[in-house]
């Protein structure tokens, strides 16, 4: 079965001169793993120039269930991500994103509102302007909301607490350690305010910013399975200080 379709770039592995393993997220069926071979050759139209983390690519396979992975036919840029290239601050933050991606994307099943979000976001970081020390805070906030664990922003004013497993304000303290105190939970309510439009707005120390993502990682990390060491995060933190 011959398969075209759009895909957004999570990671690259050389596996031998030739030979690239290609992670992706794709339209049309979800994770996928596939083998790129010749990514400098010219029929292949040197691949390796526009192929980095969160690169928005059309690819085109035959795929055969004898074959433990197919193979890239044709891959194509399908739009212009240079800054995430060539900026080192949007470069890391493309790192992190597609790191935390490689973690909680591991449906083979096609998701177009999640792709389309994806696609988005990448262009909104591309493309932003304004101070980007928050950016990978909004978009871990808003992409928890396709993942189905985003809290809800209407709480009552007396629920103190957040309890970090169920999801919910609580006016009591819950049982287990997974919760957010008092002071934490008021800082949540006006996270989960948070944007692409304001994100800017929101200002944070060096500390507190370390904290906030902290926090938003151990949260990832309780409602997503076999969640892993974030590498790129020292990396991020030594950004924004």
């Amino acid at each position: 079965m011959q398969l075209k379709t759009n895909a957004i770039v999570l990671k690259i592995q050389k596996i031998k001169d030739n030979a690239s393993l290609i992670h992706l997220y794709t339209q049309e069926t979800g994770r996928a793993t596939y083998l790129l071979y010749g990514a400098q050759s010219k029929r292949k139209g040197n691949a390796l120039s526009f192929l980095h983390p969160l690169s928005i690519v059309s690819i085109d396979i035959n795929l055969r269930n004898s074959r433990e992975l197919n193979i890239i036919n044709e891959i194509k840029q399908e739009e212009a991500t240079m800054e995430l290239l060539f900026n080192p601050i949007k470069s890391s933050l493309a790192f992190f994103i597609a790191e935390i991606l490689l973690q909680v994307l591991r449906t083979n099943e096609e998701d177009d509102t999640l792709f389309e979000f994806l696609c988005q976001s990448i262009l909104k970081l591309d493309r932003e302007t304004k101070n980007l020390g928050n950016f990978h805070i909004a978009f871990l906030l808003r992409l928890s909301g396709f993942l189905g664990f985003q809290p809800s922003i209407d709480t009552p004013y007396t629920n103190v607490y957040f309890d970090l497993k169920q999801m919910e304000f609580t006016s009591q303290k819950p049982e287990h350690q997974y919760f957010l105190r008092s002071y934490e939970t008021e800082k949540m309510k006006l996270l989960l305010r948070m944007n692409y439009r304001n994100f800017h707005l929101y200002h944070f120390t060096k500390s507190e910013r370390s904290e906030v993502i902290d926090r938003i990682l151990q949260y990832y990390k309780i409602h997503t399975q076999s969640f892993g060491e974030i590498k790129s995060l020292y990396v991020l933190k030594e950004i924004f200080e």
